[in-house]
Parts: structure tokens; C-alpha cells; sequence
């Protein structure tokens, strides 16, 4: 059976919602209000795609009509519509790329939707305003709820359980296509549903419980055309250790979002509860590693505590989910003002519903007054306030510095971890993490527990003088210093000092490491230098193939494992398993994370010692350059590949990241390796 999925509106460089794959078909609609409206389809339970992969593939036709709503993206066309009429199938990708929609003046080319021009918005422009059916709609049956809805220009809501509209778990197959149909017939879109399942619970049996129950309104959810389920954390039980409660209730979230993957269900955990303040729910997060998890604010009094509004809302922000919950806006026992300044700011792209808890006598006039006080507070934040988030934002914390690229979490530079400093997480071009989670937080059951000392991106090496720093439990890494910390609209910059520190406390050398993050339309680009310093003596980096600077990958982006899809290619055309121990300026490992196919390809610059490097690039998704092993990759005499550094002196090895769509040739690798290798690309 044929079933539709998520909607999305798109018309430039559409972000879904969840990433997908699998798709078999694709629907663009247009109308006379100027939105271009697409629906993917597919068969069986998978997630909804993005247009690049639609577009891609065949039974793909345009029509006209009556645009659909969806809690994703909306973008507007100024003054265009679309001419013609039904444009029909085309029954070939090949085809279907060379066919056009046209859009009054202009022509928007099936491939590249990104070159259609948009009227540029504000921030915040894509930031929708919806209701909670708590309280003020709690007794409304359902044709009543879009009724009102409809009435008042509200074009969303949340349903929350337990309330008169009926929309829930029991409901049979039939009743739940007619309450997907009511709210497509309307202008109303179901943004999700409203649960109290909660994972605090310490007894086994009750949190088996309300994890099963949540994955009933999942399917519900998904059955009746809505994108997400909200959940609880709910509370930190007496006698129970803090952190113990942390884990669990993040392992319960992550159980459930993979299970809403299949469904294309977005899990959304309130702030709420015993777990209301915002580290509280930053240290759940933390736990956290399914990408379709995400926070949904809801305008506690804590939210004021501590450092305050700012500080708190940044805790959390890069893990928001797309709903937020408000109140009566125009009260003023919260600063909404200050919180729509900041979802502004950081052009929050997701629906803020209001949950009402005064009694109005006109409940109906009421909301749509409050839709018009939604309006003026986002007129007025984006007059008034900051720009929105745009460029490289690095932020540094007790223990670690967090890089934002255009609001959106990258990364988190751990430095004051036990053994060295490292990358974690690291977010693929698709927003999903392309590194394998284990040891670091528990990725779930398709990761392997193997080699400890693999955490996400880091530098290291097996042999410094003797010193085993690879390998755990032995020499450490110390971070010293920061030397700088810099945000920018198009690079940010982290340079940091450390300490190579032996078994018996001596320090063997120090680097300095300097980190550049970059803004690129095509791809993120990490760059990654350090500079060794014999500054304790004559330092020897040791002929072994454990090292240096590393990548540890996703289950599905290796080459090997029971969910392994992924490949390796370098820049002698050489593939997979003959990749091992061989040369090369660059190396790409790419398969898929969250459905779409992304790559990392790693390159080596010209003007590094040894250049073009050695690969130790491992089938289960150890992906290291290692300029040093020579004795283990060609079997030559041990020793062979020592690298002597006379004391006062330092040496410098130069890497750079890239993150990017689809294998080598989609993302253009050797194109940027050459403007790399050049000084042409920013950042040389």
C-alpha cells in the first residue's frame, strides 16, 4: 500500500524535517498564492526525503492545485505562480531533469531548485504560530478544533491527549484516514500530538510501559498526517542517583526515536517537571543521539534561573525540536518578547503554539488576538533585534566549545576529556551525526564496542618518544590553553595549547592546534592544524600505523557490519579494502547516515612532511592519516618512518575536513582538494 508522507513546502535549498530514503515518487504543487508545495511518497515506512533525492528518481509529475500544510519549511515566491496546468509524469529521471516548471517570469529547472530567486526574508520569517488544544481547546471535538483554527488564521495545533477531539491510540484504521483527510481538506496542518509519557520511572515494567505507549501515538501520529509526538522527561526520583535518571531517560528517548525514524516522526521532549531546569535538560540531551529527538521550550519561571533567559536558551537551542510552547503572550509574567527576540535572532524555523491557561468568555476571539500579538512580537524582534544566526558561532564552556555553522549545531570541542581532547558529536551535511557515538554516549545496538580509545575526531599518535598516546590508560593529553576563540560570518577559529604528559607525569612535547570551522553553501569544511614542539627535548615520532589524526564513522557508513553500506575511494582511484596502508593526497569514506548518502574525505596538504600521505583507513570506519607508520604499510625496516623533531623545534602537519553530499564525484572532492591544495579555498 502506497502511503504519502511528509509535506513540505520548498522553493531554495529546502532543510526536511527527517532525512529519508527509499523514496519512489515526488509531488511539486503550486497555486495562485505563490507556494511550491512538495509531497514524497514511497512505499513502506520510511522517512520523508529531501528534494535532492526526489528529484532524482522516477514517477514525478506537477500539478495544480490547493497547497498543502506541513510543519516544515514554507517559502514564498513574490509574484510568481505557476502556468500551464497539470505538466504530467515523467517516467525517467533522465527525463524529468530535462523538464522545467514555470513560475511567471521565471523557470525553475527540476535539478536545480536552488537557483530559483526568492524574495529574501527576514529572520524568523518561516517561524509559525499554532495552539495547544490544552486548555483553551480541551473541549472541542475535532471538526471544532480546525473550525476555529481556520477561523481565527491560526494554521496549526498540536492535539493533546485526553481531550474532546478523540484522536487517540484506539482509534481504528479507518477513523484515523478520516482525521488525516479532515485536516487536509483544510487549511489546518496537524503539527503532532500532545503525550504525558514520561521516562523517569525507576520501575522496569512501568517505563517498558509509557515507552510502548508512546510509540502507539507515533503510529498514530504518523497514520493521521502529524510530524511528531511530544513526551516528558518527567522528574528526578528521591533515592535514585542524578546521573542514573539522566541516562535513562535519554537512552528511553533515543529507543524512541529510532523507532519514529520509520514513521518520519519528529520526538519532542518538553521541558517540564522535576527536569525543568535547562542543564537539566542539556544533560539528557547530552545522552541524546538520535537527530529526530529534540527539545520543546515551554516557558518555565526556571527558564529565568541561574544565568538567565539567554544563557539557558543557548544551552539547548542547537537540539530544539520544531514546536515551543508559549503562553498568553501579552502577559507579563514571562518575557515573551525577550524569547521571540531569540528565536528571531537564531531564525527558528518551527511552530510556536500557545497553551492557554486564563479563562477568556470568547476563547475563539481570544486566540485570534493572540496570533496578531505572535505577528507584532516577531515584527517587532525582527525591526529591532539582532540578525539572524548566520556564520561560524563558537562558544566556550566549562568543558568544551561549541561551533554553530548558521545556527545549527556542528560540533563540540571536548577539552577537558580524561585522555585527550576531541570532536564530539560531529553533524553530517544533513544535520545527522556521521561519527559512531560508543564510548562516548551509548549509540544503540548497531554500534560495535570496540577499541575504547576510537572517540569521534581526534589527534594522537602510538609512539612519541616511546609514549603510547593512541591507546588509553597510557600518555595523556592535556589541554593547556586557549590561545584564541573567535566567531565570524564566515570562519570561525579555535587555537588551542597542550601537553603530551608521559605515564610517569613528564611532559614529552606540546602542540598547538589550530581549528578553522568554515560557512560554505556546499558543504561543511573543518580544518585541522597542529604544530608539534620539541619543547622538553628531541622528540621522535615513532614508526607505528597507531595514529595519527582520526575519524571513527557511523555503523552505516562502514564498509563492514551488519548495517554497513559505505565505501572508500582515494585520489589514485584506488577503492575499499585496497585503500589500506596506500598513499594518496586525499581519502573519501561516504555511505549513508539518516537515509541520505554523505561523505568525509580528508585531505592532506602539499606542504605537510611525507606528502601525499599514508591511509590507515579501516573496513569498520577507522578513518586515519598516518604519516609515520611506514614500516607497518610498505614492510620496510621498523623505524623506517620515524620523524626526529631536534629540540627547540616544531613541525607542522596541515589536514582539512570535508563533509559533504553523496560519494566523491556528487561532492566534488577532487575539485575541492585542488583549491585546497592551491590556497584558492579559504583557509589555506
Amino acid at each position: 500500500m502506497r502511503r504519502v508522507l511528509n509535506r513540505h513546502v520548498f522553493v531554495v535549498q529546502p532543510t526536511p524535517l527527517h532525512p529519508g530514503n527509499c523514496l519512489d515518487s515526488a509531488i511539486f504543487e503550486a497555486d495562485n498564492a505563490s507556494l511550491l508545495t512538495l509531497t514524497a511518497r514511497e512505499d513502506g515506512r520510511h522517512a520523508a526525503g529531501n528534494v535532492r533525492e526526489a528529484i532524482r528518481l522516477p514517477g514525478v509529475e506537477v500539478t495544480t492545485g490547493r497547497p498543502m500544510q506541513y510543519a516544515g519549511d514554507v517559502l514564498f515566491l513574490s509574484g510568481m505562480s505557476l502556468k500551464g496546468g497539470s505538466m504530467g509524469v515523467r517516467s525517467t529521471r533522465r527525463e524529468f531533469l530535462k523538464g522545467s516548471v514555470v513560475l511567471g517570469a521565471g523557470m525553475v529547472a527540476a535539478g536545480p531548485l536552488s537557483r530559483v530567486l526568492a524574495t529574501a526574508q527576514k529572520p524568523g520569517a518561516k517561524m509559525k504560530f499554532g495552539l495547544v488544544t490544552y486548555l483553551w481547546g480541551q473541549d472541542w471535538d475535532l471538526p471544532t478544533v480546525i473550525a476555529n483554527c481556520a477561523k481565527t488564521g491560526v494554521p496549526g495545533v498540536e492535539l493533546r491527549t485526553e481531550h474532546a477531539h478523540g484522536v487517540e491510540a484506539n482509534l481504528t484504521e479507518a477513523q484515523r484516514q478520516d482525521v488525516k483527510k479532515r485536516f487536509a481538506d483544510s487549511r489546518v496542518t496537524l503539527v503532532g500530538l500532545g503525550t504525558n509519557f514520561a521516562f523517569h520511572y525507576p520501575e522496569a515494567d512501568r517505563l517498558k510501559k509509557e515507552i510502548e505507549g508512546a510509540k502507539e501515538y507515533v503510529k498514530l501520529s504518523y497514520d493521521c498526517g502529524g510530524s511528531g509526538v511530544k513526551v516528558k522527561p518527567n522528574d528526578l526520583p528521591k533515592g535514585v542517583p542524578y546521573q542514573k535518571t539522566i541516562e535513562q531517560i535519554g537512552k528511553s528517548l533515543n529507543e524512541l526515536g529510532q523507532f519514529a525514524t520509520d514513521y518520519g516522526q519528529e520526538v519532542r521532549l518538553e521541558v517540564h517537571g522535576g527536569c525543568s531546569l535547562l542543564p537539566t535538560i542539556k544533560a539528557i540531551m547530552d545522552v541524546v543521539t538520535q537527530p529526530n529527538v529534540g527539545v520543546c521550550w515551554n516557558c518555565n519561571g526556571q527558564d529565568l534561573e541561574g544565568k538567565g533567559l539567554e544563557y539557558n536558551f543557548n544551552l539547548v537551542r542547537p537540539r530544539f525540536s520544531h514546536i515551543a510552547h508559549v503562553r498568553e503572550l501579552n502577559l507579563d509574567d514571562y518575557p515573551y518578547q525577550d524569547l521571540i527576540n531569540l528565536l528571531v535572532a537564531t531564525d527558528y524555523d518551527g511552530w510556536v503554539l500557545l497553551e492557554g491557561r486564563t479563562s477568556p468568555a470568547d476563547r475563539v476571539q481570544a486566540l485570534a488576538e493572540q496570533r496578531q500579538v505572535f505577528e507584532q512580537m516577531v515584527a517587532k524582534a525582527q525591526a529591532g533585534g539582532p540578525p539572524a544566526a548566520s556564520g561560524v558561532k563558537i562558544t566556550e564552556r566549562e568543558d568544551r566549545a561549541t561551533v554553530e555553522i548558521n545556527g545549527k549545531l556542528f560540533t563540540e570541542y571536548r577539552f577537558q576529556e580524561p585522555e585527550r581532547p576531541f570532536f564530539y558529536p560531529v553533524m553530517g551535511p544533513t544535520g545527522v551525526p556521521v561519527i559512531r557515538h560508543w564510548p562516548i554516549q551509548d549509540g544503540g545496538p548497531d554500534e560495535e564496542h570496540d577499541h575504547v580509545h576510537h572517540k569521534s575526531l581526534w589527534y594522537t599518535h602510538g609512539d612519541v618518544n616511546g609514549v603510547d598516546f593512541w591507546s588509553d590508560g597510557k600518555g595523556k593529553i592535556v589541554h593547556d590553553k586557549f590561545v584564541e576563540i573567535r566567531s565570524g560570518p564566515d570562519v570561525g577559529v579555535i587555537t588551542a595549547q597542550n601537553k603530551w604528559v608521559a605515564p610517569d607525569g613528564k611532559v614529552v612535547c606540546t602542540d598547538t592546534r589550530t581549528h578553522r570551522f568554515y560557512n560554505n553553501a556546499d558543504g561543511t569544511m573543518m580544518d585541522f592544524e597542529v604544530t608539534l614542539h620539541a619543547s622538553n627535548g628531541e622528540v621522535t615520532m615513532g614508526d607505528t600505523k597507531e595514529g595519527s589524526m582520526a575519524i571513527r564513522l557511523a555503523p552505516t557508513m562502514q564498509l563492514k557490519g551488519k548495517v554497513a553500506k559505505g565505501h572508500i575511494v582515494n585520489s589514485e582511484g584506488q577503492t575499499d579494502d585496497s585503500t589500506w596502508g596506500k598513499r594518496a593526497a586525499w581519502c573519501d569514506y561516504y555511505g549513508p547516515a539518516g537515509g541520505d548518502v554523505v561523505g568525509i574525505a580528508i585531505f592532506d596538504h602539499p606542504s605537510n612532511p611525507r606528502h601525499p600521505t599514508w591511509w590507515h583507513v579501516r573496513d569498520y570506519g577507522l578513518f586515519a592519516i598516518n604519516p609515520f607508520g611506514i614500516h607497518d604499510f610498505e614492510k620496510k625496516p621498523a623505524g623506517t618512518g620515524n620523524l626526529v623533531i631536534p629540540a627547540g623545534q616544531s613541525v607542522t602537519f596541515k589536514y582539512r575536513f570535508y563533509f559533504h553530499r553523496g560519494d566523491e564525484k556528487q561532492g566534488k572532492v577532487a575539485e575541492h582538494y585542488r583549491e585546497y591544495a592551491s590556497g584558492a579555498a579559504r583557509g589555506r
